[in-house]
């Protein structure tokens, strides 16, 4: 089973050897490695020229204008070969046995898409995000993905048939594509499994990573990907109506923090947010509102 590593890059000079040096430490061998230089400014491209002439026949470079994220994974995609894909971000890397115990739980499962765990770089500490493989119910796996919790709302950290994205791409000039477009993924799977394992370490510190900045310019689109997945989840199953609105009250929450804590006061999409809850609690939204 050929596996693709999608790997959109851009200003990655410093980490991009760390990332590629561990997909070439990988211990499953039938994969082929392709990176989109979005862009960049810095030697990321050249760097990356330099490795895909060492690696003819593993690696492929496709040089692009600077377009965002998701039009870089949008042309991974297209260039892919594998019959599973597996993104992976520029300033991240995977142990050494990933692509084995992913490529085995799948073929034990017969699975579309198989989940792992990461570790958050910088962090004093990880928790285990499963305790043992699991293979839930597409039910359960929407209340899993709507808690952000066992199953993140992130393209890496999967394998998943590449045939799942016929019809489905990331969106191209926006954030929080994964949020919008994975749940669609994971319906269209016939079956989901999670392992156990943290396999894939993640960089917190990214100076644009949106685990340590929800800057006001992007949370339009964040609205929009939370609303669109519950849309699309309980046009699936009616019955997680509850956990949606749940899901949805957290988001507008979160969002209506950021824009206080940047001064946003009467930003429109203040208003917009309002509603997240019954009466009292959008009062207290307000009280809270003008103590800042």
């Amino acid at each position: 089973m050929k596996i693709s590593i999608l790997i959109p890059a851009y200003n990655s000079e410093k980490e991009i050897y760390t990332c590629i040096r561990s997909l070439l430490e990988q211990t499953y061998h039938d994969y082929e490695v392709i990176v989109v230089d979005d862009g960049s400014t810095d030697r990321t491209g050249s760097r990356l020229d330099f490795y895909a002439k060492i690696y003819p026949e593993l690696i492929t470079v496709i040089h692009q204008e600077n377009r965002g994220v998701s039009a870089a994974r949008n042309a991974a995609l297209k260039a892919a070969k594998g019959e599973f894909v597996l993104f992976l971000d520029s300033d991240d890397w995977m142990k050494r046995r990933t692509l084995e115990t992913l490529a085995a739980a799948q073929a034990r499962y017969e699975a579309d898409v198989v989940i792992c765990g990461n570790v958050n770089e910088g962090r004093v500490t990880t928790r285990r995000h499963v305790r043992r493989v699991l293979v839930p119910h597409k039910r359960t796996l929407m209340k899993m993905l709507m808690k952000d919790r066992q199953v993140r709302n992130y393209a890496w950290g999967k394998l998943i048939r590449r045939s799942l994205f016929d019809g489905l791409q990331f969106w191209e000039g926006r954030v929080f594509e994964d949020v919008q477009l994975i749940g669609q993924i994971l319906l269209k799977a016939d079956k989901t499994v999670i392992v156990p394992d943290t396999l894939v370490h993640y960089n917190t510190h990214r100076q644009n990573s949106l685990t340590y900045s929800l800057r006001p310019e992007i949370l339009n689109d964040m609205l929009e990907a939370f609303e669109d997945q519950a849309g699309y989840i309980t046009a699936y199953d009616p019955t997680l109506k509850r956990e949606a609105q749940a899901m949805l009250r957290r988001v507008r929450l979160l969002i209506g923090g950021a824009l206080l804590l940047h001064g946003r006061f009467q930003d429109p999409l203040m208003e917009q947010i309002l509603p997240f809850s019954e009466a009292a609690s959008a009062a207290e939204f307000r009280v809270r509102r003008n103590l800042y």
